[in-house]
């Protein structure tokens, strides 16, 4: 016999409260598995992510340097001037030069293939920090002081370069010296895209590829003695690089490169942690929320005998405080273990050596976290316990009088605050938090609605005429007790965060492929000297291949915009132009149609009129340089000035059927202009782009070709990696998800159990039963399915097209078996419940053991 010795409503201080809390639990371990399965997957997703990033951040603070292979440089987009080389020469440091651009080599091996690469010219002792690694070991030396090239490692595997082996570069051919596999700025994933392939700046002229035109990029590196000198030396540098549309990188604006770079991943893991984490706050709410309901008689026995309303509230929250504290610390241990097993997949794409150590910051988030979830989740449907009164023993409808309290209030209020913090903390921004915060409520609201909906829909139109067990089946869904709002909001909550992460991931996965598919042209020929347009056009038509375009390019800069001149503009501190528009190197066209890629959005096309020249610039870019149309342009092409007006705003795909340009001329004025030609074809057979590509290395060795299928392949064969990490860290967010759907469907037995006993003493048999069961949470599932995915086709979009800033696409098909597969779990896990009444005794409800 249970003996309440005195009353008390201090929880740490009644001992009887924890006893009886301790054997409850024990006889309702299975229940709370679902509790705690919430909490444990929702602090892992969390605790992994958020140390991940923590660390990915220390290792970019303390490698930035490393990672530059100097104390700081300087970049620019042509040859230095000779003011600024003789700033270089004032600088007291150590230097280094770097040249490199794009060319086509042809490796000199048994089976001789082509390739574009990047062709990097070295002089002096680079890197000054980090690690150069290459074998042998005196490969750079040898690529220093003779006509020897060091590659990539992963280029000279793919095409069997060894080092017997040479490489024709321009008109020069070299020695291969060895392989690089790991370098400041270069090797690791970037030679996947972009495989380099280095030599002495020395021997760059003799290679023929340096001529008008070309795009060749140029650094300066230094290494100073200290702090002090480096800031000293960047300070008198940048205005003389900023005068002539330079550029100097220091190691913090290196860091916050890395930073940016990563900031697609740090979003998607911030997502995935928010989603998991709501997730698991709503599995830990309803498994709750119906373990209480099914709680409701045991409490009022306790009552009669006694016991407080706060002592029986009590007992249950102890329950849930000792469960959110072992599932926060087993989800922070398995965070912590998945931490470790992250760079294992990520190494390959991060190119940066992560410094793993335990992140207590994370740690500390994850238990508190935890703890916070697991209160502020069950507080809510657990206050209810205070009220039940203990006339519920005799009249099991008796409902309590008071249903709303300061505490209940407070709780709500919490709970609605909660998303909205820890979106806000998550993102960095209050803004972000709240819109998150306002797409949950909305999908709430939605789901709850057509809750209401179909609630009210059956009741209206009731098919009387139906058979008893479809009648039985749809009644189930608005008769007193049904569970038609909490299931539809919980599965369909469930289906839309799963939807809009699969979105997500789809989006960010899937833009390379798109863009490629949307091209009509898969090979690019650029640097085309006016001398070899004929000739290239021939070669073209000559292996029977289509010339989809024939663009001139010609080079130039802004000399002054209405009336203002470039350098006033710069030294015009109210004026919001960003430098890098103003002194950048522009390379234009000219023509007097649309292209395929653009839409005339503002004004009119290219054109001359009364002896003005009117051009066109990209939408965008016009915002950038603060100009309106009319406005006046100047632009200095070689040395001559050639004013113009802007008469029209392009909008501009640009990925789709390149080049593309921000500012294109009419026909009739830079016809005369020095230009390079880019040509665009396309070649659907490998054997035919092979023979292609040999014969424009041999014939024209400045013409470089990108074949796009090629960078195709190998984006999608790299994004099938990303693809893996991402879909491993999303899995944690699914987990929790269909914890939560099964957890909904499962509890809710216990409100079906006593009622369906009841049918089968009636007469109902086990066969009407199932099929009653399977026919309700079928309707449910559909309908909570079909709401919840279509919300997230909504926020799919509006975070893709706002939030990551990529193209929205979504996997219908894939959204499809993800309605289904809801569908089909939660009709499965209906159908698992009749069991447990399939097999009991209709004398049990007449015994009240039910």
């Amino acid at each position: 016999m249970i003996k309440i010795k005195k009353r008390k409503n201090s929880l740490f201080s009644d001992k009887w409260v924890w006893k009886m809390a301790l054997k409850d639990a024990r006889n309702n371990l299975g229940r709370l598995f679902l509790f705690i399965s919430s909490v444990i997957i929702g602090i892992a997703a969390l605790v992994s992510i958020n140390s991940f990033n923590i660390n990915l951040q220390g290792s970019i603070d303390n490698q930035a340097k490393d990672l530059l292979g100097a104390d700081f440089a300087v970049n620019g987009n042509k040859a230095f001037e000779e003011e600024m080389i003789q700033a270089f020469d004032s600088v007291k440091a150590e230097k280094a030069s770097e040249a490199d651009l794009a060319s086509m080599v042809m490796f000199m091996t048994s089976t001789p293939g082509t390739r574009l690469v990047r062709i990097v010219a070295i002089e002096g002792d680079f890197p000054f920090y980090g690690e150069l690694e290459t074998l042998p070991e005196n490969a750079p030396e040898l690529m220093r002081n003779e006509p020897y090239a060091m590659m990539d490692k992963n280029i000279m595997g793919q095409y069997d370069v060894s080092a017997d082996d040479s490489v024709k570069i321009g008109k020069m051919t070299f020695k291969i010296a060895g392989e690089v596999s790991k370098i400041p700025g270069g090797g690791g994933i970037q030679s996947t895209f972009t495989p380099s392939v280095y030599i002495s700046m020395k021997y760059l002229d003799s290679t023929g590829l340096v001529q008008y035109g070309s795009r060749v990029d140029y650094k300066r590196y230094f290494k100073t003695a200290s702090q002090e000198e480096t800031d000293k030396f960047v300070d008198m540098l940048k205005p003389i690089a900023r005068k002539y549309g330079h550029s100097v990188e220091t190691v913090e604006r290196r860091k916050e490169n890395l930073g940016e770079g990563f900031q697609n991943l740090y979003k998607f893991f911030n997502l995935l942690a928010f989603v998991a984490l709501i997730l698991g706050c709503i599995g830990v709410a309803s498994s709750v929320h119906i373990y209480v309901r099914e709680k409701r008689n045991t409490v009022a026995v306790l009552r009669c005998i006694g016991a407080s309303g706060w002592q029986a509230f009590n007992i249950f929250f102890v329950q849930t405080l000792v469960i959110g504290l072992v599932g926060s610390a087993i989800g922070v241990l398995l965070g912590v273990i998945i931490q470790y097993g992250l760079p294992v997949l990520l190494q390959e794409f991060i190119p940066l050596d992560l410094d793993l150590s335990i992140a207590w910051g994370a740690i500390f988030e994850g238990l508190l976290l935890g703890l916070v979830i697991s209160i502020l989740f069950s507080v809510l449907p657990l206050i209810s316990v205070r009220f039940v009164p203990p006339l519920s023993v005799l009249r099991t409808g008796f409902e309590p009088l008071r249903k709303f309290s300061k505490s209940r209030i407070l709780v709500i209020v919490l709970i609605l605050l909660f998303p909205l913090l820890f979106a806000a903390y998550q993102s960095s921004s209050l803004t972000i938090g709240a819109l998150f915060f306002l797409g949950l409520v909305v999908a709430f609201a939605a789901l709850a609605g057509v809750a209401l909906l179909l609630m009210r829909t059956v009741r209206k139109f009731f098919p009387s005429g139906w058979s008893f067990i479809w009648r039985q089946s749809l009644a189930n869904l608005f008769r007193p007790n049904n569970q038609t709002i909490v299931l539809v909001v919980v599965i369909g909550l469930g289906a839309f965060l799963i939807a809009t992460l699969n979105i997500i991931q789809n989006s960010l996965l899937n833009q390379v492929e798109f863009v490629g598919n949307e091209n009509q042209s898969n090979t690019i020929l650029f640097d085309i000297q006016p001398n070899q347009r004929e000739g290239v056009v021939k070669l073209t038509i000559d292996n029977e291949l289509p010339v989809q375009q024939l663009v001139p390019i010609i080079t130039c800069r802004l000399s002054s915009i209405n009336g203002q001149t470039i350098r006033d503009i710069q030294q015009d501190t109210t004026d919001a132009v960003p430098n890098w528009a103003l002194t950048r190197e522009y390379r234009v066209t000219y023509r007097d149609s649309i292209h395929t890629s653009e839409i005339l959005e503002t004004g009119k096309l290219q054109h001359i009129s009364n002896d003005s020249i009117y051009v066109t610039i990209s939408k965008g870019m016009h915002e950038n340089l603060e100009l309106n149309i009319g406005d006046e342009i100047v632009f200095d092409v070689q040395g001559i000035s050639i004013t113009t007006y802007l008469g029209g705003i392009r909008d501009v795909d640009w990925p789709v059927d390149p080049p593309n340009f921000i500012f294109v001329f009419p026909n009739g004025v830079l016809e005369h202009a020095p230009q390079i030609y880019v040509l665009t074809t396309r070649i659907d057979a490998q054997s035919k782009a092979n023979t292609y590509q040999r014969e424009l290395v041999a014939l024209f060795p400045n013409v470089s070709l990108i074949d796009l299928s090629l960078v195709l392949t190998t984006i999608n064969e790299f994004f099938d990696k990303v693809s893996f990490v991402i879909q491993f860290m999303a899995l944690f967010s699914v987990l929790t998800g269909l914890v939560v759907l099964a957890g909904a469907v499962i509890n809710s037995k216990y409100i079906r159990l006593k009622e369906n006993v009841m049918l089968r003493t009636i007469g109902a048999v086990s066969k009407q039963i199932v099929g009653m069961t399977i026919l309700e949470y079928g309707y449910l599932g559909f309908f909570a399915g079909l709401t919840g995915i279509s919300l997230s086709l909504i926020s799919g979009w509006l975070l893709s097209t706002f939030f990551f800033e990529v193209i929205f696409l979504p996997d219908y098909l894939g959204l499809l078996y993800l309605w289904l597969t809801i569908m089909g779990l939660t009709i499965f896990v209906g159908w698992l419940n009749t069991r447990g009444v399939i097999h009991r005794s209709p004398l049990e409800v007449l015994r009240k053991e039910v």
